[in-house]
């Protein structure tokens, strides 16, 4: 009887842990926005995902699967699809944060399809087909466009929008 109670429990405990693991925010879209974003795991398995190839840190190809930036920015009303920024919402700039603090600056032109020349960014959850690294998790920002992959940042939480003032 007390095995039987024992295994249960487990069973219990373990599936509380995914239940929470699931419902755990993966990504928060905040900041001068109407309204914030928090996306889980669960939520982010349903957005539309994408693939680049690009020479990271370690200079060797790699294959990046993932959510496009511009998607996520999309989805938290920052970005649309088929208006290109103009006039004050070209002062607009996204901050990329990672757990441990390290951050990186976007504008939203060079984010914005019509007018920027890295709206191939990728928040990336796959290198070369298997989940990222334990060092990147839960995400990794790809920047196939950049020159050196200084703004590459592992380890993204979050994304705050803000607007530069006059």
């Amino acid at each position: 009887m007390r095995r039987t109670s024992a295994v249960a429990f487990a069973v219990l405990f373990l599936s509380l842990i995914a239940a929470a693991q699931q419902t755990k925010p993966l990504l928060k879209i905040d900041g001068k926005i109407a309204s914030p974003v928090t996306i889980t795991q669960e939520e982010w398995a349903k957005l539309p995902r994408a693939t680049v190839e690009a020479k990271g840190h370690s200079k060797e190809v790699t294959q990046y699967e993932g959510v496009p930036l511009k998607v996520l920015l999309q989805k938290a009303g920052v970005l649309q699809r088929d208006k290109p920024l103009r006039g004050k919402e070209l002062r607009q700039y996204i901050v990329v944060t990672a757990s441990d603090g390290y951050s990186v600056l976007f504008s939203l032109g060079e984010l914005d399809d019509a007018t920027g020349a890295t709206s191939n960014a990728l928040l990336a959850d796959k290198a070369n087909g298997k989940p990222l690294a334990e060092n990147a998790t839960p995400l990794q920002l790809i920047v196939p466009s950049d020159k050196r992959p200084a703004r590459w940042v592992r380890m993204v939480t979050s994304i705050t929008v803000s607007t530069a003032t006059e």
